[in-house]
């Protein structure tokens, strides 16, 4: 990893840390998104449910599962993974999932002001869809 890239990784997690935003493997997760992805259509795909996913990065949805699967952890939940081992992942609502994604855009913008209106539609659909007010 670059140090640029490496900087800006450590800004990022800081911008989620002043939210007390804390789950680790989100912000990693995330982080790899902003920096390192079309962060507009990874927008587009929180949006749709249909986010990356890799052998050793993703995002899951829970209603990928019913009740009696296995890999079932929850009713409108989001599991985001970063690296191989099941204790490297952290769940969260959907409502936290906007939280985080409201963290990420602000740190896009800033980098990308020209981006702003596109990134705010979609966080504000991306909220609508799970009925998030602010």
């Amino acid at each position: 990893m670059s140090d640029s890239l490496y900087d800006e990784l450590k800004l990022l997690k800081q911008s989620f840390i002043n939210k007390n935003l804390e789950k680790e493997f989100v912000i990693a997760v995330l982080g790899r998104l902003v920096l390192q992805f079309d962060f507009i259509d990874i927008l587009e795909r929180f949006l749709k449910e249909d986010v990356i996913r890799r052998d050793t990065i993703g995002i899951v949805y829970s209603d990928e599962f019913e009740p009696y699967d296995e890999e079932y952890f929850g009713e409108n939940k989001v599991l985001f993974y970063y690296g191989v081992d099941e204790d490297w992942e952290d769940i969260v609502t959907h409502k936290e999932l906007c939280e985080y994604l409201q963290t990420a855009c602000e740190f896009y913008i800033e980098r990308y002001p020209d981006h702003t209106e596109e990134v705010e539609k979609f966080l504000v659909k991306i909220k609508e869809k799970y009925n998030i007010k602010d």
